[in-house]
């Protein structure tokens, strides 16, 4: 159950939109639901208050694209619209349950039909609670005499376009307008009643404040008369040197005339001494004393564009109990009223009348300030973030008791933040919450269906494979089926248990971990780092899975084979691929030539993006080839593959099998007669099919293939035999049972060759070890810093590969190399904890003499006690003849 808040408008934190969004979301984590706030792009992620605040949306309900002034509000209205939809579909469905909540507190017409239509997307039994605040001008007024007159008749128009979608089935909209007047002005215009959401602005006033009067809060824009400033500030002060004149402007994000007003204030405000201007952002506490600073409030804003538009600043005033001045004929005069708020209008905008209306007000001021003070008093009676959750958690409330009684079993996050028993206390690890386990976590959730349900762990790091393999899992004394699956240098953690129905629905399920392990320095007992808990119905091929799969790279076929082996693509083919994060690999399928005579039109998508492939003809059959790049692969998460045929009238291929193979290193920018002499050295080679030799690649990864398996001496297997009947073969490799191995034992340097110069390193620790609880040798070093350097001395030019076997604390990290000041290359150093030795490859172009190599890694682990930062656990470095140039 959480509250998530739609914002497009929150690009920063000045302005209204931070504070509106962070009330509203504040009040829902006190009454202990959650919250979530989606803004605009522009807002760096963070965490405040216990909010989350992720960035997504690229435009806000303000911007204008087309400047025609004839079809410029319609190419907005429908360009503005269709991108929201766009981007609203991107973010994943699943997130958005049932119980959750979704508002949208700020939005116009260029942007509601755009949230409308995403809305009707989602099935209405399964759709989250949805409400929407109109805060902005219908396109249509309504007088004191309730006659409603059109003044926009395009905006009226789009936003009656945009109701015509709320009115469509589906899961239901609950539109509601921001204040009496809008709430009367688009009741008129929908032809339906829209009620009055109350306001999250709500300050209580202070003492009574000095002789101060308030003439701007705020961004500087010229609808709010920042260009009549620098004419009013030094008239005021000079007619009325017994009152203070106090200013906020903010001129980050101004422009033209507005940005040029605020420039000047400064040398306004220098010569008299009743003057006061603040610049810049100010912090919520520090406005809000801006504001309990004042007696009275001036509000210069522009008539014609203030007539039915809405002032967060009004209200605020309003709730200290300020009285104000305000131009006549406007929303701001309107809502003054409506409050009983005491105020005086002023006619024309200009200096003279705004100066005018506030010398009017000051032989009256104890009485407008009476009348203000009960406004205020009636004001916050009625508004704030509490009355507003109030409003919505009357409609919640029902909504989340009906989508009990008719949701359906679909897979769910669970809040890694709500776990209690076994759990330790969550951390961050890049910008993502995640928590290690004690031995036995409790993972408590409610199931009310009856069909089995299975629980998802995401893990990050562990103790080994025996860790996962010995794991138990039980609800009360009834024993479940756990299976766990290696993808790159994490896991997938599975457990299946049996629907309990509505009458019961809570599971409580606790897993048994073999063992745990306490690393030096530190308190705690460590299980297993989880960044993910989901739980789902249990998928309908669960039985055809198979419970343990090969660590790193993968590849299989998921569709159904032919009956005498193979896959037939018609039209198309699926399967899944994993492979080490962020590190690219090569996709291999093998088909059978048969009456194939070219192997045309074959198209591959990997998580639905293209994916070009390299095709030529192998033996009798056919190999077609794909780079996979990095940004495709997520660790943890296998990617999607699928092949489509070309032409329904051509044969149709079939396919044998499918393999992947990881491309180790990245090799550095090197000059063109180090790139010779590593082309002389033979170090990166393709064969005649175009795929990455296995040779220094590790053992070729599995294949799924649809003919009897071949013996292939040193290739993994996996036991598939709950699958069904898919026989398990090598990849296509070239023989290199004749090449030399170039691989020197672990630490050994070649002799002759590069030495590294340990005396000369920094960022290093000393030797250390051995461990024997962890299996780690003697004479292991802690990388101890972030920016650390190594010292290579080599007695010629020349391209070496340098291997790096480590251990980290850490489930994933950049690592950025530069050798000798020359160009950066980025790699990702994944870890599984100290238990399990990882391996990072470089290709480095060595000089002569001594060189340098940076090393800048993205994150490090605190080591209790010490306080030092410990970044990776070095077991040996070898360095290698003939790296890639």
């Amino acid at each position: 159950m959480t509250l998530f808040i739609l914002d497009p408008n929150l690009e920063g934190e000045a302005g209204h939109h931070l504070a509106y969004d962070l009330a509203i979301a504040q009040e829902a984590i006190a009454r202990g639901e959650p919250a979530t706030i989606i803004a605009h792009r522009r807002f760096a992620p963070a965490t405040i208050g216990g909010v989350r605040i992720l960035p997504h949306f690229t435009e806000t309900t303000y911007a204008v694209r087309h400047a025609d002034p004839v079809t410029g509000r319609l190419d907005d209205y429908r360009v503005l619209n269709d991108l929201l939809l766009e981007e609203l579909a991107a973010l994943p469905r699943h997130e958005f349950r049932p119980s959750d909540c979704v508002l949208v507190p700020t939005t116009t017409e260029n942007h509601l039909a755009g949230f409308l239509g995403w809305m009707k997307g989602f099935d209405a039994r399964e759709a989250p609670l949805f409400v929407v605040h109109l805060m902005f001008p219908s396109g249509m007024a309504v007088d004191a005499a309730g006659r409603a007159v059109v003044e926009d008749p395009l905006r009226a128009l789009f936003y009656r376009l945009a109701d015509r979608v709320a009115l469509e089935p589906g899961a239901a909209v609950h539109l509601f307008a921001s204040g009496g007047q809008h709430a009367a002005e688009f009741s008129a215009l929908l032809g339906r009643p829209v009620p009055p959401h109350p306001l999250p602005i709500r300050h209580d006033p202070g003492l009574e404040a000095p002789l101060r009067a308030l003439l701007f809060a705020g961004d500087a824009r010229v609808d709010k008369g920042v260009a009549l400033l620098p004419d009013l500030m030094p008239r005021l002060a000079a007619v009325h040197p017994g009152w203070r004149f106090a200013a906020h402007v903010n001129a980050a994000s101004s422009w033209g005339a507005a940005r040029a007003a605020a420039e000047a204030l400064p040398a306004v405000t220098a010569g008299a001494p009743n003057l006061e201007l603040t610049t810049g952002r100010l912090a919520p506490d520090a406005y809000a004393d801006l504001l309990r600073g004042a007696r009275i409030a001036l509000f210069p804003y522009d008539p014609a564009l203030y007539r039915r538009k809405s002032s967060g600043v009004l209200w605020e005033a309003i709730s200290l109990g300020l009285p104000v001045v305000v131009p006549e004929g406007t929303w701001l005069e309107h809502e003054a009223r409506h409050w009983g708020a005491g105020h005086v209008a002023y006619r024309p905008h200009g200096v003279a009348a705004i100066a005018e209306a506030f010398a009017d007000a000051l032989p009256r001021i104890d009485a407008l300030q009476a009348r203000s003070a009960e406004a205020g008093e009636r004001y916050r009676a009625a508004n704030g973030a509490g009355a507003l959750m109030d409003q919505v958690a009357t409609l919640w409330v029902r909504h989340k008791a009906t989508a009990a009684l008719v949701r359906r079993a679909q897979a769910t996050p669970l809040d890694l933040l709500r776990m209690d028993a076994g759990w330790h206390r969550p951390e961050t690890v890049d910008g993502r919450q995640v928590r290690w386990t004690a031995r036995e976590p409790v993972i408590a959730f409610d199931w009310p269906f009856d069909e089995p349900w299975e629980v998802e762990f995401s893990l990050l790091s562990f103790f080994g494979a025996e860790q996962l393999d010995r794991c138990e899992a039980m609800v009360g004394d009834v024993p479940l089926t756990v299976s766990a699956t290696r993808i790159g240098g994490g896991a997938r953690l599975a457990v299946q248990g049996a629907g309990p129905g509505r009458a019961q629905p809570r599971v409580m399920l606790r897993l048994r971990l073999p063992f745990t392990h306490r690393p030096a320095n530190e308190a705690r007992d460590l299980g297993v780092l989880v960044g993910a808990v989901r739980v789902g119905p249990v998928a309908q091929d669960a039985a055809a899975r198979p419970g343990r799969l090969p660590q790193g790279a993968m590849a299989r076929v998921t569709s159904a084979a032919e009956p005498a082996g193979g896959w037939r693509i018609a039209p198309a083919l699926s399967g899944e691929v994993a492979a080490v994060a962020a590190q690219p690999c090569v996709l291999a399928f093998r088909f059978d030539a048969g009456d194939v005579a070219a192997l045309r039109g074959l198209a591959l998508l990997v998580n639905a993006v293209p994916v070009p492939m390299e095709v030529g003809a192998v033996g009798a059959g056919w190999l077609a080839t794909a780079t996979l790049p990095a940004a495709l692969l997520c660790q943890g998460m296998p990617a999607a593959w699928d092949l489509l045929a070309g032409a329904t009238d051509a044969a149709v291929p079939l396919l044998r099998a499918v393999s992947v193979a990881p491309m180790a290193g990245t090799a550095l920018a090197v000059s063109g007669a180090l790139a010779a002499a590593g082309e002389s050295s033979g170090a990166l080679l393709r064969d005649e099919a175009g795929v990455l030799p296995h040779g220094d690649l590790g053992a070729p990864s599995p294949v799924i293939s649809g003919t009897p398996s071949r013996d292939v001496p040193g290739a993994p297997t996996r036991d598939v035999s709950s699958a069904p009947s898919r026989d398990v073969s090598s990849a296509p490799s070239r023989d290199v049972s004749s090449a030399p191995s170039r691989d020197p034992p672990w630490g050994e340097v070649p002799p002759d060759g590069p030495a590294l110069r340990w005396d000369l390193c920094s960022g290093v620790g000393p030797p250390e070890g051995p461990f024997a609880d962890l299996d780690i040798p003697a004479g292991v070093r802690w990388i101890v810093s972030r920016q650390s350097r190594l010292v290579v001395e080599a007695p010629a030019t020349q391209v070496v590969q340098l291997r790096l076997r480590y251990r980290s604390l850490l489930p994933r990290q950049e690592m950025r190399a530069a050798v000798n000041g020359g160009p950066a290359t980025t790699i990702l150093a994944v870890g599984s904890g100290l238990r399990e030795p990882q391996e990072a490859v470089l290709d480095v172009a060595l000089e002569a003499g001594r060189n340098e190599l940076a090393l800048q890694f993205s994150g490090s682990v605190r080591e209790p006690g010490s306080g030092r930062e410990l970044v990776l656990l070095i077991e040996a470095i070898a360095i290698l003849r003939g790296g890639a140039a």
